[in-house]
């Protein structure tokens, strides 16, 4: 018995399905699947697509990386279509969080302060949760050392909510090594999770 793993981490729906096809297609029965994924929507299509073809997937998550396991059972596969799995319109897709500023509206910076932590104090009753919040521009000093929002963000991280952080604003800020939550990100991370996302809330 062998162990394969298929590093799906970067790519939207319909590739990890494709992945996960071919993988499993190639694969002998008894052998191990292993998906490595770092968006829902394509963790939940994926969980889909390896139940219906007769394999009983667990899935993990740390870091804001998804890690899938699941043994072949049978030689030929019972819902070959993986495409179809693919969520396709946008409204069925979980949403984005995009936070530009470390306080919310405009006007007072005293009231915005208080709003921004109610705000992300209430996320974690909104359901379904978001698949992701992204901090960039001075949203940065949110996920930083000093911040009352800290222990709300490590609460939504652990629940599986990405935090994806800009690097280039924390250097500009000079914050990086403050950071407490979330992953250090990049702009092609950042346009990836919006453009994946259902609709993209920017309170």
């Amino acid at each position: 018995m062998s162990e394969r793993t298929v590093d799906a981490r970067g790519q939207l729906c319909p590739r990890p399905l494709i992945l996960a096809k071919r993988a499993l297609t190639e694969m002998q029965v008894g052998d191990t699947l292993c998906v490595l994924l770092d968006n829902d929507v394509a963790r939940d299509n994926v969980l889909r697509f390896l139940r219906d073809n007769g394999t009983a997937p667990t899935c993990s998550a740390e870091g804001g990386v998804f890690r899938l396991q699941a043994s072949k059972s049978r030689p030929d596969l019972a819902a070959p279509q993986a495409e179809a799995y693919c969520t396709p319109t946008g409204k069925d897709r979980a949403h984005v969080i995009a936070l530009t500023h470390n306080g919310m509206g405009s006007g007072s910076e005293e009231l915005g302060g208080i709003l921004i932590q109610a705000c992300l104090n209430a996320v974690k009753e909104v359901s379904p949760l978001p698949s992701a919040i992204v901090f960039y521009n001075s949203a940065v000093h949110l996920a930083c050392e000093g911040s009352p929002v800290l222990p709300a963000l490590a609460d939504l991280e652990a629940r599986g909510v990405r935090l994806l952080v800009c690097g280039t604003c924390l250097n500009y800020y000079e914050l990086k090594a403050r950071v407490r939550v979330g992953t250090v990100s990049n702009m092609l991370d950042i346009l990836q999770a919006l453009a994946s996302a259902g609709h993209v809330v920017s309170p």
